[in-house]
């Protein structure tokens, strides 16, 4: 075989692998989700809740959760916004007990303890945040159509999710694409009315 013909074949190689990776890729991903500037694909300082969605006059929930072992502070706000502030021991070495959480009871308190944010807008009317998912700016006038340009892997199978990864879960993703699941992996997902963004949901997924 003469070098234009390795060549080729080796073009032929990669444009083929390609393409599969491309059709066997059930849902486009990505490494960042930006509410107010404050990535989101990474553990949140407490202190920094207001700047995400402004303070809630609605009284905070605490709960600890069997099936995770973490605790979780929860809010509803007036204007349709779900919240959750979920706590991770890995995030935080320097809790030595959980006797700290069980005498904090808002985010104030928590000051620069982290956690992972779950966001839900139930109507984007109210959606005055600037949102970005994968430096794509999301607002209450984001169409169907446009969510078919951005993301258009989740959109061909019928799926208006997309998956949000850190780099090393990129990589796996890329190379087993049927190890990841909407529930157990995080996720924003779109919800249309009418070809126009109706609800939003930034989902950290069930880690049990």
């Amino acid at each position: 075989m003469n070098i234009l013909s390795k060549n080729n074949f080796l073009v032929s190689i990669t444009l083929s692998f390609s393409t599969q990776l491309f059709a066997t890729m059930p849902l486009d991903y990505t490494s960042s989700v930006k509410v107010n500037g404050i990535e989101i694909n990474k553990p949140v300082p407490a202190d920094q809740i207001e700047n995400l969605l402004g303070k809630s006059t609605q009284k905070i929930a605490k709960t600890y959760s069997e099936c995770t072992g973490n605790y979780e502070y929860s809010s509803k706000f007036p204007s349709g916004k779900d919240f959750k502030f979920e706590i991770f021991a890995e995030d935080n070495p320097q809790v030595k007990s959980e006797n700290f959480y069980k005498t904090k009871s808002n985010f104030k308190e928590l000051a620069a303890t982290k956690g992972r944010v779950w966001i839900t807008w139930n109507t984007t009317q109210t959606l005055t945040e600037r949102v970005l998912v994968n430096n794509k700016p999301i607002t209450n006038l984001y169409t169907l159509t446009q969510f078919k340009k951005d993301f258009p892997n989740s959109a061909k199978n019928g799926d208006t999710s997309v998956f949000i990864l850190s780099t090393p879960e990129v990589k796996q993703y890329l190379k087993k694409p049927t190890d990841f699941e909407v529930g157990y992996t995080s996720f924003v997902r779109f919800s249309f009315k009418n070809e126009k963004l109706s609800k939003l949901e930034i989902n950290q997924g069930i880690a049990c």
